[in-house]
């Protein structure tokens, strides 16, 4: 394994080495090769040298969009919030899938600049951004944001809806139990789990009874006995109501 084989490297590689090693890889992060500096921004992620994140944050804006989303993903690792406005910037990036691993990165690093930026990333046209965006909300625990997730449940995407449902989750704020408890019923398996976990990490003892109902009415096994552990869950956990 790639990083297994590096980790072992870091554990023997003189001083000396480390900074050949290191310098190995600036001079890949300039190669024609996008797959090569894909490779170098992970190896780079790796070394967890403060002095990768400059080059890493530079690939942001490299003209490949793998190379890009790969950046994105490696500033994550790091949690420098130095990376908070060019990610920003990135959500206006021409290719789906580095816009999404901008929303989701911009959740890891916690920093409020990004609420705003990804509550308009909601309404991206690609529904695996807005989904990202969700998530990215989510993770960032300002529940100024969940007057604007809640009608989203009613998003004609299934894995939009699934993603506003984890992010009501994480937010933990009771005005998301009634669309919660209506999401069980939702035609889509990832749908009704993503809410029947979130209603668990929630904790309001209104959704025991609706819980309950959706798994005697669910055929599938598998999310039967998922929605069986977040009933267990929702039962034990401390109702806010009397906290």
């Amino acid at each position: 394994m790639p990083h297994a084989n590096l980790s072992a490297r870091r554990l023997i590689l003189s001083p000396t080495q480390k900074g050949d090693e290191f310098s190995r890889l600036l001079d890949k992060l300039k190669s024609q090769s996008p797959q090569e500096r894909r490779e170098a921004i992970d190896q780079l992620a790796d070394t967890e040298s403060p002095n990768a994140i400059e080059p890493i944050m530079s690939a942001l804006k490299d003209p490949a969009a793998e190379v890009r989303a790969a950046a994105a993903n490696a500033v994550g690792q790091f949690g420098d919030k130095r990376a908070v406005e060019p990610l920003i910037a990135m959500l206006s990036d021409e290719v789906a899938f580095a816009r999404s691993a901008a929303a989701r990165v911009l959740g890891l690093l916690a920093d409020p600049r990004a609420i705003d930026p990804l509550i308009a990333a909601l309404k991206d046209s690609n529904s695996s951004v807005s989904a990202a965006a969700a998530l990215g909300l989510g993770s960032l625990k300002d529940t100024r944001a969940v007057p604007i997730l809640l009608p989203l449940m009613r998003d004609p995407a299934p894995d939009v809806r699934a993603a506003i449902a984890t992010s009501l989750g994480d937010l933990r704020d009771r005005r998301a139990v009634e669309p919660l408890i209506q999401a069980l019923k939702d035609d889509y398996r990832m749908v009704k789990l993503s809410a029947a976990l979130a209603l668990a990490d929630i904790g309001d003892k209104r959704a025991v009874a609706a819980l309950s109902e959706a798994i005697s009415a669910e055929r599938d096994e598998e999310s039967r006995s998922q929605m069986k552990e977040a009933l267990n869950r929702l039962n034990a956990s401390p109702d806010p109501e009397k906290q």
